[in-house]
């Protein structure tokens, strides 16, 4: 028998629970934070999450064998490993002509890691002809879809998922679901997939039972067996919702400027290059007035992209502490690229880029002081390298958390020196999308700073990979749609679907900021809020000006009324109804004894006066006041009417009689 040592388990980090193993006749049940497994066979037979069973049948694999459906008579599973964090579990399903073997790996999170063996029984050379993976789920828990990657301009990659379905090439993670949860699939490569047409790889199509998500492994049969694939799954949310994540109250700071020129002139100290007036104090004061608690310094925070070091040191960790001394939390920027500038270009960089199929890198971002930054790749050993200076930095600058740029996305990569792509049978290299080791560096990441009280905020543009998301605070979503004109009719190229089902945090259980730069044509700061705030979405502000006074007044309604206590209610879920059809409600309510309503008015060219039919529930009332202009409107026979202008949103506070 192979003996190993074992090593010593990992504990599981907060807010999850330790994973439980139960065996109930042929079925075993693996439980997690909000969810529960079960698995007769290789594959889930029922996933429950957010207290619904998602799936409308075991998922399966369905397949021919000589042009025969593959009909699974036995199956079973046993316990191999258990730990608090993951369990894995040995199974197998068996018909006459085929045979599946499986690793069925469950983590802390809800991950699933299944490696899947398709073999012969016995020694006869059955021909494979198809197989597919079917996932049916409930057509309630399959209105919206997300998957990764996207393109910029737009939001295509996330919508509503139409009776029509949808048919995708190769994606590496594709999560289906309502605004409550879902369930994500991934796959970090296509290897050994043989898709009769690569446009339809992966599916989304009516069935009987529901929708089912189809992945085309096999169109044809494989070369030889065995036949071997790996996927996973994940349901969400994958964690408890963050009640305070309203008190965050994250801006950017004005950048600080530490790269535009070097070496740094003795008289011109961090201090005057921080902020427009040469007094951070000033700034920083203005900041903690307007309620901020968390700050983030930007890229150039440090002269080297991307690297955890500065200069002058003294002067930075003064801001650090008058951030401190004013109730505010600091984050750093650190990003997804490697300068050209870093001491360990020439040692490291062919080792540790990202590498496209003709072995050139990618990116090429330039940036002062003289320096280009190309995409780095967290399969490499620069993950640990990165890991440990970002340690090392916050316990020599004293900064609380991390600001981290496209981090979380495992970005495509050919480069084979550090075990990303793979070989075609013509030895042609095609990419992988390392989710996995992403996924272990945000968890070291994780596991140093949550501990401490600190935040990792994620930006990121159309990635909502959940078992890598899943190991930050919040993200922020929407530079993507910060290329092309939408300021005409923003609901054009970001419908409210599309909000929900990428731009909103709560189906994956990680809250999510919108970005909004206010760069004409783009999405001005109102446009955006009239949208996020019905979905309990804040517009994250930076610098000094109406961004942050707005928000301001938004965070002190917010605190005032405590919504990380109210019940909330959005639009396409309460029973608070609006007029004219471009007016939207979405609403927090404290118990019958008041009420906070978000009102948007979602036309781009048309002033309205709303008019707002109360919900019995919430407690009648005798007027409604603007939370932050201080109008106030009659309320009669349950009826609120207010003007609003066009893409413009109001706060509305109702006290109950």
């Amino acid at each position: 028998m192979m003996t190993r040592t074992q090593p010593k388990p990992a504990p599981v980090p907060a807010p999850w629970t330790p994973v439980r193993v139960n065996a109930h006749g042929d079925t075993h049940q693996v439980d997690v934070w909000g969810r529960t497994h079960s698995f007769s066979g290789p594959m889930p037979s029922s996933i429950r999450t957010a207290g619904v069973d998602i799936l409308a049948g075991p998922v399966r694999l369905a397949g021919l064998v000589d042009g025969n459906p593959i009909e699974w008579k036995t199956s079973g599973m046993f316990v191999t490993e258990k730990t608090d964090a993951q369990v894995v579990l040995s199974a197998w399903q068996a018909s006459p002509t085929m045979l599946a073997n499986a690793t069925v790996r469950v983590e802390f999170d809800g991950l699933i890691r299944i490696g899947l063996v398709l073999v012969p029984p016995a020694r006869v050379s059955p021909r494979l002809d198809r197989l597919w993976l079917e996932v049916p789920l409930r057509r309630e828990c399959a209105t919206l879809f997300h998957c990764f990657p996207g393109t910029w301009g737009g939001a295509s990659n996330s919508g509503e998922l139409t009776d029509a379905g949808l048919a995708l090439p190769f994606k590496p993670f594709v999560w289906i679901g309502w605004e409550d949860g879902g369930l994500g699939w991934f796959a970090e490569s296509d290897r050994h997939w043989q898709p009769a047409d690569p446009a339809h790889a992966i599916e989304i199509v009516p069935g009987t039972e529901g929708m089912v998500l189809r992945i085309h492994l096999l169109d044809s049969p494989p070369p030889r067996f065995p036949a071997t694939f790996a996927f996973g799954f994940q349901a969400s949310p994958v964690k408890p919702w963050a009640a305070d994540f309203h008190e965050w109250r994250v801006w950017h700071a004005p950048q600080l400027g530490v790269s535009v020129t070097l070496p740094v002139p003795e008289d011109w100290h961090v201090c005057h290059r921080a902020f427009p007036d040469g007094n951070p104090l000033t700034v920083l004061d203005r900041a903690a007035q307007a309620g901020v608690k968390t700050v983030v310094f930007h890229e150039d925070w440090a002269p080297i992209q991307n690297y955890p070091f500065t200069t002058p040191e003294a002067e930075f960790k003064d801001i650090v502490t008058a951030c401190h001394q004013r109730g505010m939390k600091v984050l750093v920027y650190f990003g997804y690229e490697l300068s050209t500038l870093a001491p360990e270009w020439e040692e490291c960089a062919e080792d540790v880029l990202v590498k496209l199929p003709d072995g050139s890198p990618t990116g090429g971002w330039f940036r002062p002081p003289k320096q280009r930054d190309y995409v780095v790749c967290y399969n490499s050993y620069w993950a640990d390298r990165l890991a440990e200076g970002i340690a090392a930095a916050m316990e020599r600058y004293g900064f609380d958390g991390i600001y981290i740029d496209g981090m979380i996305e495992p970005w495509a990569c050919c480069n084979e020196r550090h075990g990303c792509g793979y070989r075609t049978a013509d030895g042609t290299i095609k990419p992988t999308y390392p989710i996995l080791a992403v996924r272990r560096f945000m968890q070291r990441l994780y596991d140093l700073i949550h501990p401490r009280g600190g935040l990792i905020s994620a930006h990121q543009s159309t990635c909502c990979v959940t078992p890598i998301l899943g190991f930050t605070h919040c993200y922020w979503d929407g530079e993507q749609l910060t290329s092309g004109d939408h300021a005409a009719d923003p609901l054009k190229t970001l419908s409210l679907a599309t909000f929900r089902a990428e731009f909103m945090g709560r189906n994956y259980g990680v809250p999510c900021e919108f970005l909004a730069y206010e760069r004409p044509p783009q999405w001005t700061f109102d446009h955006a809020l009239t949208v996020s705030m019905l979905h309990d979405v804040r517009v994250r502000p930076h610098g000094v000006n109406h961004r942050l006074d707005t928000m301001s007044r938004i965070w002190d309604v917010m605190t005032r009324f405590d919504v990380a206590t109210a019940e909330w209610l959005p639009y396409w879920k309460n029973r608070f109804t609006a007029a004219p059809a471009s007016v939207k409600v979405s609403a927090y309510v404290q118990a019958r004894q008041r009420t906070l309503l978000v009102v948007s008015n979602l036309s781009p060219s048309e002033n309205v006066n709303a008019t707002v039919t109360l919900d019995p529930a919430a407690g009648a009332c005798a007027q409604a006041k603007d939370a932050i202009a201080g109008d106030t409107f009659p309320c009669e026979n349950g009826t609120v009417t207010v003007p609003l202008g066009a893409s413009r949103m109001r706060l509305l506070w109702l006290d109950a009689q």
